[in-house]
Formats: C-alpha cells, structure tokens, sequence
C-alpha cells in the first residue's frame, strides 16, 4: 500500500510541478492605436509613455469593446482602427498579441464617414522627396507624383529618394495620410 501511496505522491507533485503543455507567458500592455494592416496580421501602437512599436497579431485574437459595446455588437480584428484605445494581451515569448479591449474608441462611430481599415489602401510607389522632419513623402506612383503626410513620422528615418516602397494609406477625416511605409 505504501509504494502506491509513495507513486500517486509522486505523480501529484509531477503534475503540480511540471507546467501545462499549453500555458503561455501572458502580459497585458495598453496603447493607442496608431495605424493596422491586417494583411500581414500587424498593428502600430503609441503606449503612454510614447513608444511606438509594431505588433504582430495572432490570426485568432480575441476583441471586445468596453467602450461603446452596443455599437460593435460582433467585435472582430477589422473594427479595430486609429486612434481606439486599446488594453492587449500578448504572448511575452513570442510577442504575438493575442487579444484586444476597447477601452476607448476615440471617435463616435455612427457619425464618422469610414472609420473601418477598408478605407485603407495599399500603393506601391517610388519616393521622390522625403522631409522627415515635417512627416511628408513625395513619391511617384502609376497615377502621377504625389505627395502624402507620414503618420507617425518617425517611419520616414530610415527612407531616402529612390526608395521603392509599398505605402499603407488610410484616411485622416477627408484627407488621405500614410499610417505604414515598407521597403518592397
């Protein structure tokens, strides 16, 4: 009787010891919503100390609205738009978020025009001038030139004339502003 106490002891310490297969180093972070592209699953936040930092997101993130919940009854991925306040969940060993909370949408949605990512767009474009201290882009695309406001501004670093780039434009009221800038 006392080795099979002695085995049931030692499967219970295993188990209380040993962690889940399926547990994640879950941390929770809250920021401002700066810019999305949910076509590669990421999302650019400003947190309240002003760092600005791009996230990936897990196809499968969980939403919910604290905020206005009556406006977004079925909460997904795509409701989520600049300048929303958001409380995230994320993976800290993989850095992957993995769910979202509303806590301020920043806007009223039934009065506003698009807030959706629908009204982002994607160009590929050649950059002609860049003044990275105004936040401004000229670039050359199969339109004609152009020249777009950078939001954040801090993207346009690291881009010089002759860059060709994929630019991610969303709307800024009823002007049209570039929230990403990417190296094609």
């Amino acid at each position: 009787m006392k080795s099979t106490q002695r085995a049931a002891l030692a499967l219970l310490v295993a188990a209380a010891v040993a962690a889940p297969a399926y547990a994640q180093n879950l941390t929770k972070e809250r920021a401002n919503i700066l810019s999305v592209d949910w076509n590669v699953m990421q999302v650019r936040m400003k947190d309240p100390q002003g760092r600005e930092r791009t996230w990936v997101v897990k196809k499968d993130a969980t939403v919910e609205f604290t905020d206005k919940r009556e406006q977004f009854p079925n909460p997904k991925l795509s409701d989520l738009v600049p300048p929303m306040y958001v409380h995230f969940t994320y993976n800290a060993d993989t850095k992957e978020i993995v769910a979202f909370d509303v806590a301020e949408v920043g806007f009223e949605p039934s009065k506003a025009k698009d807030p959706g990512p629908a009204a982002a767009s994607q160009q590929q474009a050649v950059i002609t001038a860049v003044d990275a201290n105004v936040g401004q882009v000229e670039v050359q695309l199969p339109s004609g030139r152009k020249t777009f406001v950078v939001d954040p501004k801090g993207q346009l670093r690291n881009f010089k004339a002759g860059d060709r780039v994929t630019l991610t434009i969303g709307k800024s009221g009823d002007k049209e502003v570039v929230t990403a800038i990417r190296r094609r």
